[in-house]
């Protein structure tokens, strides 16, 4: 009798300089909190609890440019902010990323630029 044998394909990937099993989705908590956060500043602000991001800024002690680049999240495609919450995220799109870029207004042109990261 010939003996069976099992094979798992496991891909390793070097996360903050550890070596991990790639084992399924991976979830950015990072992005999903600065989202999470972004929509409760945009809901402050359209509630009038706040008059402008550096009134936001100031009671939460960021600078404004802070607290305007995260707000852009707000923007975000829903299918987007779903990748993101279940780890299917493009694997090159992180909260650097997303800070440091422009987010296009049009769901459609966010889908190309983020396709891109993959």
């Amino acid at each position: 009798m010939e003996a069976l044998q099992t094979f798992t394909p496991i891909i390793f990937i070097r996360t903050k300089g550890r070596l991990r099993a790639n084992d399924g989705p991976r979830h950015d908590t990072r992005i999903v909190e600065a989202i999470a956060r972004a929509h409760y500043w945009q809901g402050l602000l359209d509630d009038g609890r706040f008059a402008s991001i550096s009134d936001l800024a100031r009671a939460e002690g960021l600078q404004p440019t802070t607290v305007a680049r995260l707000l852009r999240l707000t923007r975000l495609a829903p299918d987007v902010i779903e990748s993101v919450m279940a780890g299917e995220q493009p694997r090159r799109l992180t909260l650097y990323w997303l800070q440091r870029h422009d987010i296009p207004m049009t769901w459609g042109q966010q889908r190309v630029v983020l396709k891109a990261l993959n």
